[in-house]
């Protein structure tokens, strides 16, 4: 009885190795995959994180431009304004001509 316990035993180590080393290379395998996956995707997270800075510098620029292009557009309204105001007194200071009937 003790002599069957320990074949027992002994084939169910046996098989129990046989199982753990299939396994472990199939787990070096996925493991390999994922550590590939890993580095696939820290690249392209950095890659995303610069494309995201260069985005918003962008965006900060164009909003500079934009604060800019507003100043003059203001700034040129003013000056239309000083403009319009300057020469409508002079049109009223000039003359008007005396319309003249020819006579026949």
């Amino acid at each position: 009885m003790v002599r069957r316990s320990v074949i027992v035993s002994s084939i169910f180590a046996f098989v129990l190795a046989l199982a753990i080393a299939g396994c472990g290379q199939q787990l070096k395998q996925e493991n390999e995959q994922l550590k590939s996956q890993a580095q696939t995707l820290t690249d392209e997270n950095n890659s995303l994180k610069s494309q995201v800075a260069s985005l918003k510098k962008e965006a900060d620029d164009l909003k500079a431009k934009v604060a800019s292009l507003t100043q003059e557009n203001d700034n040129l309204k003013k000056e239309i304004e000083a403009s319009k105001s300057k020469a409508k007194p002079a049109a009223k200071e000039a003359p008007k001509k005396k319309t003249t009937t020819k006579k026949k």
